[in-house]
């Protein structure tokens, strides 16, 4: 039984896919199979694996019709062997000691479920500020604390990075079809489990970025649809029971987040800086939404410093 598997879902990826199986077979670190589930691809993709297969032992190739990541993942997992899992995406390109340090870190932390790694984006003339802000945020967060407190911004762990227990992903079922980010709704419900994350701080992964990538193209990506799993994710934990919050922010964030919110705002509190008067609820907590990092941390070092914890008394959202 090989150390790890490699979850590698497919779906029309031909341009990329020939380089992206290259990076997996020049890993230093080479016990592990590659398990690749087509998905209804139409664009040659399919081929390219079964023909790769026969000349690699380690790929086996699952063909699929078409029905999404969620699923596409969930069957790779199925075939799956190995007590460790990690993420590749067909476009993507890991760096050829990437497996070799995160299974190092695995048996140094016997604590960690999920680890990741820092990600570089590429080709640069596909992305623009956006992403360059969104990478160093990520690329920022690297205990399991900052991961954590930050889960309800954005993904805090870019999903072609990980590599994890096998037993952490069963625990929570696996992947699952919400219509919306598959990778957040995962950390999220395994966060919620108990389970530990770590990033490597280094760009051990190169993201494609295309115009057919599916955080491009996927309504289940779209800004709205980010928001529901998030307000979903609030009424399991810090309004569980049907408490009410004190919902703060400034502008178009803090509009937005009180419709999504509705009934569940008790009161509504414009304020850019942190207020010195704001005195800690325990029956009404604070859903702050700021979308700056800067901003964030002002909130937060006033907040602890007045006794309030994170997740408990207030969380940040965006």
């Amino acid at each position: 039984m090989p150390r790890l598997s490699v979850l590698l879902p497919v779906r029309n990826a031909s341009p990329w896919l020939a380089a992206s199986l290259r990076s997996l077979w020049r890993q230093t670190f080479t016990d592990f199979e590659v398990v690749a589930v087509d998905d209804g691809s139409t664009d040659g993709s399919a081929g390219i694996l079964d023909a790769e297969s026969t000349m690699e032992s380690r790929l086996r190739v699952i063909h699929t019709a078409p029905r999404g990541l969620p699923a596409a993942l969930n069957t790779a997992l199925g075939h799956s062997l190995a007590p460790l899992l990690a993420r590749h995406d067909a476009d993507d390109l890991s760096h050829r000691e990437r497996f070799a340090l995160q299974v190092a870190h695995f048996e140094a932390h016997a604590d960690v479920d999920v680890c990741g790694t820092r990600v570089r984006l590429f080709p640069e003339k596909q992305y623009g500020e956006g992403m360059r802000r969104w990478t160093a945020w990520h690329n920022s967060l690297l205990t399991h604390e900052q991961m954590h407190r930050e889960l309800l911004i954005d993904s805090p762990l870019c999903h072609g990075t990980a590599l994890m227990r096998r037993e952490a992903l069963e625990r929570v079922g696996g992947w699952q079809e919400q219509g919306w980010a598959e990778d957040l709704d995962l950390w999220i419900r395994l966060a919620e489990s108990g389970a530990r994350f770590g990033k490597l701080p280094r760009a051990l992964y190169g993201w494609r970025q295309h115009d057919a990538s599916s955080t491009r193209t996927d309504g289940r990506y779209a800004r709205e649809r980010f928001t529901e799993l998030k307000v979903a994710a609030l009424d399991r934990t810090l309004l569980q029971g049907g408490r009410r919050a004190r919902l703060i922010g400034v502008g178009e964030s803090l509009q937005r987040w009180r419709a999504a919110l509705g009934e569940r705002v008790a009161r509504s509190i414009e304020a850019r800086a942190p207020l010195a008067d704001l005195e800690r609820d325990d029956a009404a907590p604070a859903i702050i939404a700021l979308v700056a990092p800067a901003a964030r941390e002002r909130w937060r070092a006033a907040l602890t410093r007045a006794g309030w914890s994170e997740t408990l008394h207030f969380i940040f959202v965006a």
